[in-house]
């Protein structure tokens, strides 16, 4: 065992020289550490041997003072102390202003950022935001930013935004709030929202009737100026200067239950107000924890428990297709085939070369319609062109289109009392899971799917509860995550299983992606004695998507690059089995 224990750490230790390369170089940052769950004892000195002197909490913050080996120094209320690094969760300044991209303002920082329409490089370009560009910041998942601007609404890699808008943004800003356009609000206790989207932090609460400043308006949502406060409110809670137009919704809940309960406040305590069918839609209001809100009539709302309702025509917003007739295809690739008519297949009329460029006189199933040097026609694909001009880009169509009206259960193992198991670096395997379901999750929903987590927080969940959610809704694929664990520090992969033989095709389609994108070991999919497999009648695999008691595999998978190509392989999996 002790020789096992020697070369797992050299095996770490050769992981992580492979790894620094790659790492960004950047100036100095402090570092604060964060206890993640429990109590950890702080010690006088550097080492086991010394006395406690103090115990700091679960969620409590510190900023280290300095290390030594693998110990941190930190300055308490009980003075100056020792932690374990393998106690705490440690993280630069640089990651805590990371974590501001959560919410509010941004900023572009590339020239030219693509916006998709999901948080992944498989997800359709919408549009590209030049650099400076200022922008609501709705939410992040991994690597990847939700963010909405008066351009596009959609997703974006987070290298290319930074927290905060420039100087001149925030005076425009300005100008535009004291244009004098108001407007008035038509509900009660309208919540006031951080970003033009339900996910947006709650700021406050409007009252009926109250008169408030209009800075800009987005598709569904207003952006106003109310006291001291700027925020967002949905379209339909306010009327601008006579504005007498019928608002949209940008989300509907789909009743799935044949007769579905209305509460008066998001709570199953809450007074009954009525009933609604089965088939039925309603806009949806807002949502809190396992409730959605939903406009019955003008008149009218209530909550209903959101299992049993499917939420629709939630996507980015698409930009109006421009005219191509202002627009030109540029060539990009030497080589490019020019054919006879839009299909691969049609005959090639001329090979471009790098930096030609056509007028573009039509589009045709994603096939530019373009004009030769000698007055002919002829077609290149629109997706292997630059488009300039006022004409959006082409891209081809991504795999998402599988996945649209899919009914996914995802299910985080382990959580609250059961934490599964832990790593040699002190990685707790419900947490973990629950990071991992949350990034597919994002993916899945943005590609149109109807998404559900067993959990979606540190909560306990039993096993029968777990595949009574994937009967309940009927489930077209059921996903269990887990991490795995062996008294064998040198055991490392990734599994996939499956109990019935309806089972064996999901789980095929999962472990082939996870094994044509992932660096790591893959021992294959095979039979697993689970009871969450076992017990469930609908398509269902178990991934075991790393071990944990590998100290090299451990720094591996928790970090953020291998999480997000974990999430991709996942949803990319699935879109195959779908298709």
């Amino acid at each position: 065992m002790r020789k096992n224990r020697v070369l797992a750490i050299l095996t770490a230790l050769l992981l992580l020289t492979f790894l620094v390369p790659s790492l960004n170089v950047k100036g100095e940052s402090s570092k604060n550490i964060t206890v993640p769950s429990g109590t950890v004892n702080v010690r006088q000195g550097p080492g086991l041997t010394f006395p406690v002197i103090t115990k700091i909490s679960s969620g409590e913050n510190y900023e280290v003072a300095g290390e030594d080996g693998d110990w941190y120094k930190i300055h308490t209320s009980s003075g100056e102390g020792w932690v374990a690094n393998w106690l705490v969760s440690a993280s630069s300044s640089e990651e805590q202003t990371e974590t501001a991209l959560s919410r509010g303002k941004g900023t572009i920082t590339g020239s030219s950022v693509r916006v998709r329409t999901g948080p992944g490089t498989d997800f359709q370009i919408v549009g590209k935001l030049k650099k400076g560009t200022a922008v609501s910041i709705i939410e992040t998942s991994g690597t990847w930013v939700s963010i909405a601007s008066k351009e596009y609404n959609g997703w974006i890699s987070a290298d290319f935004i930074t927290a905060g808008v420039k100087e001149k943004e925030k005076k425009k800003e300005k100008q535009q709030s004291s244009s004098g356009k108001t407007g008035t609000i038509t509900g009660n206790h309208i919540n006031l929202r951080s970003a033009p989207s339900l996910n947006g932090g709650v700021l406050g609460k409007l009252g009926k009737n109250e008169i408030v400043s209009v800075i800009s308006e987005e598709e569904g949502w207003v952006q106003i100026q109310a006291e001291n406060t700027a925020g967002w409110v949905s379209h339909q809670y306010i009327q601008i200067n006579g504005d007498k137009k019928k608002q949209k919704h940008d989300a509907v809940a789909k009743i799935t239950a044949d007769e579905l309960i209305v509460h008066e406040t998001p709570s199953l305590l809450g007074k009954v107000i009525g009933v609604v069918h089965s088939g039925k839609t309603f806009p949806i209001l807002d949502e809190l924890g396992n409730m959605t809100k939903i406009k019955i009539s003008d008149s009218k709302s209530g909550w209903v428990m959101n299992w049993f309702t499917v939420r629709e025509n939630v996507k980015a917003q698409t930009p109006k297709k421009a005219d191509f007739k202002n627009s030109t295809a540029e060539i990009i690739h030497d080589g490019t085939s020019i054919r006879k008519s839009p299909d691969t297949d049609a005959a090639i009329v001329k090979r471009a070369h790098t930096g030609e460029t056509y007028k573009i006189l039509d589009v045709k199933k994603n096939w530019c319609k373009i004009q030769l040097s000698s007055g002919k026609t002829a077609y290149v694909a629109g997706w292997v062109i630059s488009i300039k001009g006022s004409m959006q880009q082409i891209e081809k169509e991504g795999i998402e289109k599988y996945l649209t009206g899919k009914t996914i259960v995802l299910d985080p193992g382990h959580g609250g009392r059961d934490n599964g198991t832990t790593g040699m670096r002190g990685t707790l395997e419900k947490n973990l899971t629950l990071r991992t379901a949350l990034l597919v999750s994002a993916k899945l929903r943005a590609a149109g799917a109807n998404v559900i987590l067993t959990r979606s927080n540190d909560t306990y969940i039993p096993l029968t509860s777990r595949v009574a959610t994937s009967h309940i809704h009927n489930a077209d694929a059921f996903v269990s995550m887990h991490y795995d664990s062996t008294h064998d520090e040198l055991v490392s992969g990734l599994t996939t299983y499956y109990y019935h033989d309806y089972q064996k095709q999901l789980a095929m389609a999962l472990n082939s992606s996870l094994q044509s994108s992932l660096q790591v070991k893959n021992r294959g999919w095979r039979v697993g004695d689970y009871h969450v497999i076992r017990e469930n009648k609908r398509a269902a695999a178990l991934i075991e998507l790393g071990y944990l008691s590998n100290p090299a595999e451990e720094v591996m998978i928790t970090s953020d690059s291998y999480q997000e190509t974990l999430a991709q392989s996942i949803y990319t999996g699935l879109a195959r089995y779908f298709k």
